[in-house]
Order: C-alpha cells, then structure tokens, then sequence
C-alpha cells in the first residue's frame, strides 16, 4: 500500500515521529506547539506534479503566484507575509537568494526525488534567522539507506514537455550515498498573449549527492552538494517600457554544498556538531541573444550547535545552543549602463541561539532566544515560545507566539537601473510579531484542527515613486500592516483503500504604508483559499484527485499609467494522476494537470496554462 497521502502533520506523522524544523534539533511532532505541516514522499509521487510548490500549495495558510506558465518567477507567501519572508532550506542548507529579491526561487525547485517537506508556519527568526518571519519551508531529499538502490522515471506530454530524472544509492550501517538527477524541458504557453505569440519556454537540470559515514558508533560525517541550471522564458517590456512580446529569458545557477561533523555523548543525551555551508548563485537576464545585465551572490556559513537533555521520564528537559557565523557577498554587473550599476558590497552577521523543551506527560513546551549581532544593521533580538497540551480523549490545544525579523535584500539598498529605479541605503529591517492558538482532533483514522493566526508587521519596505524624477524606490513604511485569519484542516481514512485530506484557509490582510491613513488589501493574496486531496489505492493501482482553489486577489496593473488596482478573479485548480503497476518494479504513470481547464491568472497580465496531459513509466529497484 502507498502510505498514507495526506496534508495534515496530525493525521500524516505518529506522535513521535522527528520533525526538524520546529527545533534547533529533531524532535518528536507531539513536542512542538507550533503550526505545522508535513508532506512525506509517498504524498509527493502520487500527487506526482513535476514542481514542489504546486504540492506545497495545497497546504493551509500556503498562497502562490506563478507569473505565466511553468518556470515562470514564482512567489510562495505563508499567511499572507511577503515572499521574502519564508525562508527555506535544502538539505539543511539556507537557499534563498541574496543576488535577486532575498526570495528562494520556487522555480527552479523539482519534486524528484524529495523524501519530505515541512512547513512550519509563523515567526521563525529566534529559530533561523532573518527571511523567516512568515515561517519556515524544510525539505529534506532521499537519504542513503542499506543496500543498494536505483530509481528512474521518464515522461512525455503536453507542450513538447520531456521530463526524466534517476538516481542511485548504497549504504549499510557505517555510512552512504545517495546521488540524483533530473531534466526537465518544455517549450511552454505564450504568457503575454499578444503580438508575436511566442513560446515562454523552460529547462532545467539539477545533480544533487548525499553521503554520510559513521566512523564510530557515537560520531558521523557528512556532506551535501547540490547544483542547479534553469533558463526561463518570459515577456518582459519592449524599448517604449510597454509589456510585450519579447525575447527576455534568465538563466539561474545555484551550487550549494554543506558539511558536518557529530559526536554524541552520555548515551545520546548530549550532542556537539560543528558545521559549514558555501553557496553561490548567479542569475542573467538577455532579450534574445543581448546581454543585458547580471547578479551574483556567495553565502558562507559555519557555527558550532551544542544539545543536552536531562530530567526524569516524567519531566524532560532539551536545552541547545548554537553559535553561527554568516558572511554573504552581492556582485551587480550591467553591460547596458556602462557599469553604472555595478555593485560589490557584502555583509556579515554572527549570531548565539539558545532553543529549550520540555515534556511532561501530555504537556509539551518550548521557548526560543535569538541575537544577532549585524555589521550593516542595528543588532536584534528575537524570540519564540510554543506550547501544545494533549488530552486522553483525542483532542489537543496547542498556542505559539514570536517575533520575527527580514533584513533589507542587497537590491533593495544598493540598486541601481538609470530611468526606473534606484535603490534605499537607509533601510531598516522589517519586524513582526505574530501568534496563533488552535484545537485538533485525532483518533483512529480521523484528524482535524482549526487554529486562528494573527501578526502584525513593522518597518515594511514597500515601493515609492517620485513623480519629478520618474523614479522609484523603496522605504520602510510608517504604519503598520496587519494580518489574520483562520487554518483549517482535516484528513480521514473511510475505507482501507480510500483516504481523503482537505484544508481551508481564510485571510485578512491589510496594509498602512504612511501612518494614520486606510489600510487597504495587499496584492495577491486570496480571502479564501482551500485544497482537497483524495486517494484510491487498489493495490496493483492507484488514483489521486488533488485540487486548489484560489479565491480572488488584488494585482496591480502596471501597464496603465498611472497603474491601477485590479481584481483577479478566482479559480479551481485541479489534477488527476495514477499509476498502473507492470510487473516487477516498473509502473504505467499518467496525469492530467488543470483537469477544468481553468483560465486563471496568478499576477496580472501573465496568462498560465491550460488542460494538459503527461504519460511515462518509473522504475524502482532495491532498497
């Protein structure tokens, strides 16, 4: 039977499996308050969309904004935040982009080969630092296992789309290795929808390798390197600064690799890891065979993590702290400018985190302090705490509360393109305090949970525009912005071979960019949104009906001058997929994408694609 495929970390994890993003250690999902969810692999193959964030998407409080067709830029906001206000992790290591917008670049994301996603909603900053006020996106990719193992698949389907992806690992006790790869190409849809009418195509490859040993029973190295290459069309503005039909395309490469080393102690009860990641990033932008300009960005990280518990089996009490150290490095060139816009800038952060946990029966608390000491900004401190109760009959209460922080992206200071937009030095960093307060439910095959979310940010950085100079720019607004809403979920299991999940989210966000005037609604941001997730397993096959459904949102549409607000209309995104099995260890796999055929737009102006099929067969061997 295929595991469970169900959204809901209640219904989808036993109590005591280990989650990794809600401590500075794996811990048990029945010791952390927090507002979480947890998409395991078995629920990614079987939903089997080819990027993670139309999986993601399907969780409650999870928004998305594709700007055309798939490969196109896309956004993920937690609870209405700012898409730079979810910071995510491969692996363990920190992968949101400092040579753009600070956002991690959901495009360039497959689903091959992910063994789970976690995402842990609400501030996260005493955690993990800057970038994760609106929470935190964790994903974790196969790991090595004894014996030895290979898996493949291939597909072939709408819009000249290829698709294939393999992998191969061995491991035994003392250590292993997984290695993966995958390519993905498709000519795409036209999202301008004028003019030429050309294709917005994309391609992607991604070559990933995970190893560990363990050279004695206490101690473990390891090592992750990953690298990723994708071109993505898209229709930028032509000489006359009009959206059109053009040839604009940008290539994104990401080489990523994190090392540690750990030693336990006193039967596992106190734990030391040392650790270092380097990442470095580089985006180019060219209308057809021109260069237009480029961004570089290298990350360096290390820092010593220490853990001890202690206590009686009654009382248990985690306590960890860290010392981290980040140094990151931003390269702007621009051929058009005659390096007008040429930047080298770089700033460091050293930070000391102390994490703390107790369980007690059915009572689970934790508490969190953060300071992070900036060279380029005023010194800060963040902090959360959480807490969950579990009652004999089934139902819990669980509450989390914390401050966030976002620092200024390198663009948003030190930009600079002559005729429309110069950057803001003087920028603070953004601030919010958040909380949120639930009730779940589980017993037998049935779970649900309702949790009420609010927060309210500080020191946002919006755009200005200067009507004397043409130009924009960007400052931390005066008032206040304020967002709230409701989560809510459910999984269930009727009969042996059908499971269900669902989730519904409503939202109220509103932003003040000058105090004491309206607040009005931020864009892109649906009222309502909600999932269903079903699954049919016969064994020898299975069916899943995945939908998402978007409720409208406001845009602005920069075309007009001046630009206006505008409403985009809701819609239901649905797919259908399957897999026959062949015998041994091949399957048949189908799906159908945008079952309805929905005509929808998740950013103004950029049409996304309609009904389209996929067929391919995947292998599986050992393991």
């Amino acid at each position: 039977m295929i595991a469970v495929f169900l959204l809901s970390a209640a219904a989808v994890l036993d109590d005591g499996t280990l989650v990794v993003s809600a401590a500075r250690e794996p811990v048990a999902y029945n010791e952390t308050g927090g507002a979480l969810t947890v998409i395991e692999g078995a629920t990614i193959e079987a939903v089997a969309l080819p990027q993670l964030v139309d999986i993601l998407r399907l969780s409650p409080g999870v928004s998305v904004a594709r700007s055309g067709p798939t490969g196109a830029q896309t956004q993920v906001r937690i609870r209405g935040s700012e898409a730079n206000h979810t910071l995510v992790f491969i692996d363990g290591i920190a992968l949101n982009d400092p040579a753009t917008s600070g956002e991690f670049r959901w495009e360039t994301l497959g689903s091959d080969g992910i063994a789970r996603a976690e995402v842990l909603r609400g501030p996260q900053s005493a955690l993990w630092g800057s970038e994760a006020i609106g929470g935190v996106v964790s994903v974790t990719t196969a790991e090595p296992t004894d014996g030895t193992r290979i898996f493949g698949s291939a597909e072939y389907g709408s819009f000249g789309t290829l698709h294939a992806a393999g992998g191969a690992g061995i491991g035994s006790e003392r250590g292993g290795i997984v290695v993966q790869s995958s390519w993905y190409d498709t000519k795409g849809t036209d999202s301008f929808g004028g003019g030429i009418k050309e294709r917005d195509g994309y391609e992607s490859l991604m070559l990933s390798a995970k190893a560990s040993v363990r050279p004695t029973e206490n101690g473990e190295l390891g090592l992750v390197v990953r690298h990723t290459n994708s071109i993505s069309e898209f229709d930028g503005y032509n000489d006359f600064f009009v959206r059109d039909d053009t040839l604009d395309a940008t290539r994104i490469r990401a080489t990523a690799m994190r090392g540690f080393g750990r030693v336990d102690a006193l039967d596992g009860r106190s734990r030391h890891e040392i650790f270092g990641s380097f990442v470095t990033t580089d985006n180019i932008n060219r209308d057809g065979d021109t260069f237009l300009n480029r961004t570089d960005a290298e990350v360096f990280e290390t820092g010593y993590q220490t853990g001890i518990d202690f206590g009686s089996e009654a009382f248990r009490h985690r306590v960890t702290g860290a010392v981290e150290y980040r140094t990151q490095r931003f390269i702007a060139n621009d051929a058009e400018y005659f390096g007008g816009t040429n930047q080298r800038v770089s700033r460091d952060r050293t930070s000391f985190v102390l994490d703390y946990g107790l369980s007690a029966g059915g009572l689970a608390l934790g508490a969190s302090l953060r300071r992070d000491e900036n060279d380029a900004f005023k010194d800060a401190t963040t902090w959360r705490a959480n807490g969950r109760y579990t009652l004999e009959n089934g139902f819990t209460v669980h509450a989390s509360a914390g401050k966030g922080v976002t620092d200024p992206t390198f663009t948003e200071m030190f930009g600079f393109f002559p005729g429309s937009f110069v950057g803001n030095p003087d920028l603070t960093p953004e601030r919010s305090i958040g909380w949120d307060a639930g009730i779940g439910y589980r017993k037998g095959a049935v779970s649900a949970d309702v949790t009420w979310f609010q927060a309210d940010l500080e020191n946002e950085i919006v755009g200005t525009y200067d009507s004397s100079t043409f130009l924009s720019s960007v400052a931390n607004a005066t008032g206040k912005s304020k967002r709230k809403g409701i989560e809510a979920s459910f999984d269930a299991r009727p009969l042996g071979w059908l499971t269900l999940g669902g989730s519904y989210t409503w939202l109220d966000t509103k932003e003040t960019q000058v105090a004491g005037t309206a607040r009005v609604r931020e864009a892109r941001r649906p009222r309502h949104s909600g999932s269903l997730l079903a699954t049919a397993d016969f064994e020898v096959a299975s069916v899943t009906f995945a939908a998402n459904y978007v409720g409208n949102r406001k845009d602005t549409d920069f075309d007009s001058f001046p630009a206006q607000i505008v409403t985009l209309k809701d819609y239901v995104l649905a797919t259908l997929s399957g897999r026959v099995k062949l015998g041994g260890d091949f399957e048949l796999t189908g799906r159908i994408e945008n079952l309805f055929d929905a005509t929808y737009e998740d950013a103004f102006g950029y049409r996304t694609q309609g009904i389209s099929a996929f067929g391919g067969v995947r292998v599986k061997w050992g393991g």
